[in-house]
């Protein structure tokens, strides 16, 4: 149970360096500090990029980790 939970964790955190550079891309083509619009624009694709990435990552972790009933 205990390498079970460690396996998950490892899979969240190795899940996350994409999410850093996918960040640091959408900092730099973006420009959220030039103008309002840009700032909501750069903050509404970070909230669309959580929900998808964590219904990606939840997916995967499913899929790799059924529960046995």
């Amino acid at each position: 149970m205990k390498s079970r939970s460690l396996l998950i964790f490892l899979v969240i955190v190795l899940s996350l360096i994409p999410v850093v550079y996918f960040y640091r891309w959408m900092q730099r083509v973006v420009r959220p500090r030039e103008s309002a619009g840009r700032f909501f624009l750069f903050i509404f694709s970070n909230f669309v990029l959580v929900i998808v990435y964590t219904v990606l990552v939840v997916g995967l972790i499913v899929r790799l980790f059924p529960l046995h009933r």
